[in-house]
Formats: structure tokens, C-alpha cells, sequence
């Protein structure tokens, strides 16, 4: 896990990484910190940003054409935002803005860059059933209404963190790193990977990487039964294939609460989990919030 502070005044690189830097700002209404964490800053990565601040109104960042919003973590000691690096993101030197607002009406704003490096991705072939390849009329009409389902839960905004510390992988088993891997379908591209997989036994125990709310436990055509948390701030993590399903949508979870069993249904060769996570509309590599701190 890489760190960095921003600030105003003082600058210098770590010698360690290039990426990794740190500025200060004092302010006449006192300190302002804006510090950063991440595993790596390319495709698929998930950046948290905390802010230490004299009290706002409210604190926003600006990312690609997107806005964020800071949220207060579960102690409100601190302020903090997730962002998330699409799988297609090129690479470059981005910019990103912060923007803090006083009760006063004044307002700080601070700028820095952000270096994303080229994303590599393998790529895989995998024979299945032809109906997931080629679905038949009715079944293409029921996917029409599973993905329209899917984007609606994705698309509602809890603006508080209902999680609990760190998050921690769901399962146990052999984890692959095939996030992002370019599928190939009987001799046929399809689909990019959008989580990994975790190879366990039929019937190995899941439990909820975090606490937060389930929004959908479903049957769906390509993913199985399906568990969909939404954790606040746009966060979502999602888990696939299961064999049985043990919560309830409107559900609240806590970390470690075993939600159903590891399966093979949907679009699989065999038993196991897939897990996801969806942040701000893309999906990120689940990997990488395990490097972030939350407590």
C-alpha cells in the first residue's frame, strides 16, 4: 500500500516511489490534510482519499468529469472518498481536484496528478453450454430485465459508510488473479472478467467482505444466485455462482456474516466464487480494497 499527503506549502518525493508525495497547508482556519492510499495506480484500482479539515460544509473531489463526494468514515474523525480506475482507463497523467466549502462561505481548492500506468490483463479461453454463448429468444428477454434490474440497484447512492474496519475476502479457497482478463468464449471474444474467482469446495461457507446492506439476491442467467451489498458511497460488492443464499434483500449484514454457499450456477465450468466489487458505476478489482484501511 502506497501513501501520500497533500498539501500547499511543502513539497518532496519519497525516495522509495516515485509516485508518493507530500505537500502542507496551514490555513487561517487551521490544518488542512488530504491524504491518499492505493495499491497501484493503474486500470482497475480502487484510490481512497481521506481529508483531515477545520470544519466544512462540505468537501467535494473532481475526477475525469466526475464529482465525489468526501463521506465521514464510521468514527467521524475524518472525511474520505473512494474513486475507481476503469478497466479501459489509458495511460497518462490525470488531473484531480479538490474542493473544500466553509460555513463562511470561503473555500480551499487544491490540485494534484495522478499517474496511471498501463493496465496488463490475460487473456483466457473457456468452452461452455452454447445457450450461454447464444440464448434463446426468451432467455434474451429475461437478461434485458436482469441487466435493467442490475443497474437500477447499482445506481441508488447511500451517502453514509456502513462498513465495519477492513474488508477481508469472502472465502476460502484458491484465489486467481483474473480480474480484467479478456474472456474468449468457444473461440469467440465476449467479455472482460469484471472480479476474481475463488476456487472452493460445493457448499464452502460465504461471508460479507463487509458490513452493509443487501440490495438483490436473485437468480440471474450468466451469474447464478446472486448477493449484491451495497456498503455506501457508491460501493458495492457482489458475489456469484452460489448454490444456496441464506440473506434477504433490505437485509442489513455485519463482516463475517455468512450469507449462503459457494456453487456452480449460471455461466461456470465449475464450483467457486466469483466475487466483484462496483464502485461509482465501474468495476474495480475486489484485490485492492484489501489493501486500503478503514478503521
Amino acid at each position: 500500500m502506497q501513501k501520500f499527503l497533500i498539501a500547499i506549502v511543502v513539497f518532496f518525493v519519497l525516495p522509495f516511489n516515485l509516485n508518493a508525495f507530500q505537500l502542507s497547508d496551514t490555513t487561517d482556519k487551521g490544518k488542512i490534510v488530504i491524504y491518499s492510499e492505493y495499491r497501484d495506480i493503474s486500470p482497475g484500482e480502487v484510490i481512497k482519499i481521506s481529508l483531515q479539515s477545520p470544519k466544512c460544509s462540505s468537501a467535494k473531489a473532481y475526477f475525469e468529469g466526475k464529482e465525489y463526494s468526501f463521506v465521514p468514515d464510521r468514527e467521524h474523525s475524518a472525511l474520505f472518498l473512494l474513486i475507481g480506475l476503469g478497466l479501459d482507463m489509458k495511460p497518462g497523467v490525470y488531473d484531480l481536484n479538490t474542493c473544500i466549502d466553509f460555513p463562511d462561505g470561503s473555500q480551499k481548492n487544491y490540485s494534484f496528478k495522478l499517474p496511471v500506468t498501463k493496465g496488463i490483463f490475460p487473456v483466457r479461453k473457456i468452452t461452455v453450454d452454447r445457450k450461454f454463448i447464444v440464448p434463446s429468444p426468451e432467455a434474451q428477454e429475461r437478461i434485458i430485465e436482469e441487466v435493467e434490474l442490475v443497474n437500477e440497484v447499482y445506481g441508488a447512492y447511500t451517502p453514509g459508510w456502513l462498513c465495519n474496519g477492513n474488508f477481508i475476502v469472502p472465502s476460502n479457497g484458491k484465489i486467481r488473479k483474473n480480474f480484467g482478463e479478456k474472456r474468449v468464449f468457444n473461440n469467440e471474444f465476449h467479455s472482460r472478467h469484471r472480479g476474481v474467482d475463488i476456487r472452493s469446495c460445493r457448499g464452502s461457507k460465504i461471508k460479507a467482505a463487509n458490513s452493509g446492506k443487501v440490495v438483490l439476491t436473485r437468480n440471474l442467467y450468466f451469474a447464478g444466485n446472486t448477493v449484491i451489498i451495497d456498503h455506501g458511497a457508491s460501493l458495492f460488492t457482489i458475489y456469484c455462482h452460489l448454490s444456496k443464499t441464506f440473506v434477504k434483500e433490505g437485509e442489513s449484514v455485519h463482516k463475517g456474516d455468512v450469507m449462503g454457499l459457494v456453487g456452480s450456477t449460471g455461466r461456470v465450468t465449475g464450483p467457486h466464487l466469483h466475487w466483484g466489487v462496483k464502485l461509482a458505476g465501474k468495476f474495480v478489482n475486489p484485490l485492492s480494497l484489501l489493501q486500503l484501511s478503514f478503521d
